[in-house]
């Protein structure tokens, strides 16, 4: 066995050498996934521990993300599964949730397109009460959605479907109070110097085509005219593409605010 002490001076040094942006942080998430300790550690780190430990570091240097090796990550204070073909959550788009909180309550109807895991529709149900539709291609994210829904106990008020989020005609003729998107709006630029631990998240999820801007044009005019009275089209942006997002939204018909995130960065176009 081995102290816990040394074994997180040994963690950092080996994920900070791996090139990891906060080693600290992660290896104190590690220590506490596979230790059910939270750091300062006493006593010893028991063998069955110290190899688990040990294959997770392994799999970090690689560049795999810390989230699929849990396999587990949490959104807004609740837990999702997650792994190889869907986004991982990120605590930005949060503020999704954060405004839909404000508007929705149980009477409400909401809609979430590129749902990915289902963090978006999963919390804004648990959050507000409000029957939410979470619209996603792609068979491996499908997966994750359906197990997440489940997980966190919200069958009865969200309902996945698998379908093209930019098409418009999908739900017959229902109307929706909210329409959340988190849409791959990475450039091609930017797709060409992502860090090694996000190149293993599906592409899919993430490349918005040249300019990053593809998936705007075609789901803000699919889905502008299936707002209710009153209703809002809540989309995350990157941090530089809220005035182009903006005009996509006029052109369609609606009045765009630019939301900025927690860092103080354009992160959400609000389209009344």
């Amino acid at each position: 066995m081995v102290s816990g002490s040394a074994k997180y001076r040994e963690i950092k040094q080996a994920l900070a050498d791996a090139g990891a942006f906060d080693a600290d942080f992660e290896t104190r998430e590690i220590i506490r996934e596979y230790t059910g300790r939270a750091l300062p550690l006493t006593g010893d780190i028991s063998a069955d521990e110290e190899r688990r430990i040990d294959e997770a570091v392994r799999r970090r240097k690689t560049g795999e993300p810390l989230q699929y090796i849990f396999g587990k990550w949490e959104f807004y204070g609740l837990p999702f599964y997650v792994g190889e073909g869907v986004l991982i959550p990120r605590p930005e788009t949060e503020l999704l949730v954060d405004i839909a909180s404000e508007r929705l309550n149980a009477r409400s109807t909401a809609l979430d397109l590129f749902s990915g895991s289902g963090c978006i529709p999963v919390s804004i149900a648990k959050t507000t009460g409000a029957r939410c539709f979470a619209v996603e291609l792609h068979d491996a994210a499908f997966g994750y959605l359906k197990r997440n829904i489940a997980l966190n106990g919200v069958e009865d008020r969200v309902t996945a479907v698998q379908a093209d989020a930019c098409d418009g005609t999908l739900l017959g003729d229902m109307r929706f109070d909210y329409i959340s998107a988190n849409p791959p709006y990475i450039t091609e630029a930017e797709m060409r110097e992502l860090p090694p631990n996000v190149r293993y998240e599906p592409e899919t999820a993430l490349s918005g085509g040249r300019d990053g801007l593809d998936f705007y044009r075609a789901f803000i005019p699919a889905w502008a005219g299936r707002l209710a009275n009153g209703g809002t089209i809540a989309a995350e942006t990157g941090e530089t593409q809220g005035a182009a997002v903006s005009d996509i939204m006029r052109e369609c018909g609606l009045e765009p605010t630019i939301i900025k995130d927690y860092a103080g960065l354009d992160r959400v176009v609000l389209g009344k």
